[in-house]
């Protein structure tokens, strides 16, 4: 839950001001507790942003912005903003483009959706690894794909990785989420009339696949039901 949540970095914060007031405190113990500090009032921060995000996102009926959205450029935009962390991870990100798929959503959400996508793919991958995002289309569906060659996702997590604040600790870091990217996603494609789905690949590593339709959406598209 958010309460769950907020409490575990706040009880670290609190902590580590507790121990902040003992005097003779070494230099690089001090700085060690004021970095903890920051590391867990940014990391309540995320989780009360990504919140809000959702929140907003729930609520809504319908999309508020509507046109076409050409997906090819998109996916190229996202993936050079990923440049950057990828570099960090030592991680490779490479485009597999099969279709030019126009639809019809709004660019920012949808852009929003992909890049959490590629972003828990580079997250998930080894030094070394490589990330890729694919784009191919049927004649009636976009199929967005980003595949890792990580651990993959554990037996026992397949069928709660969409759920709020549920994470999965990071191979590199052992640090989890927010737990809340993948939710995110998953209203977003829900208003978009298309779906989400997260798996293992052939061969090692997790595959999320993200559907959307070409095309047109209803001018009714979004929630459906009151």
């Amino acid at each position: 839950t958010f309460t769950h949540e907020v409490k575990s970095p706040l009880s670290a914060i609190r902590g580590a001001a507790e121990l902040l007031q003992e005097e003779g405190m070494p230099p690089a113990q001090r700085e060690r507790f004021l970095a903890n500090i920051a590391r867990e009032t940014q990391r309540i921060q995320e989780i009360v942003d990504r919140m809000m995000e959702l929140t907003a996102l729930e609520t809504r009926r319908v999309l508020e912005r509507v046109e076409p959205v050409a997906l090819r450029p998109l996916l190229e935009e996202v993936a050079d903003g990923a440049q950057a962390a990828a570099s960090l991870r030592q991680v490779r990100v490479r485009l597999d483009l099969r279709a030019d798929a126009v639809t019809e959503g709004d660019p920012f959400l949808l852009r929003r959706a992909v890049s959490n996508l590629l972003a828990n793919a580079i997250d998930f991958s080894p030094a070394g690894g490589e990330v890729v995002l694919g784009l191919a289309a049927t004649s009636r569906q976009a199929r967005i794909t980003a595949r890792d060659h990580g651990p993959g996702i554990p037996d026992y997590a397949s069928d709660k990785v969409f759920e709020k604040f549920y994470s999965l600790a990071r191979p590199h870091s052992q640090r989890k989420s927010t737990g809340l990217g993948l939710a995110f996603v998953k209203e977003i494609a829900t208003l978009h009339r298309g779906r989400i789905e997260l798996g293992n690949a052939a061969g090692g590593g997790a595959l999320a696949l993200l559907t959307l339709p070409l095309g047109a959406l209803p001018r009714d598209s979004g929630r459906i039901g009151p």
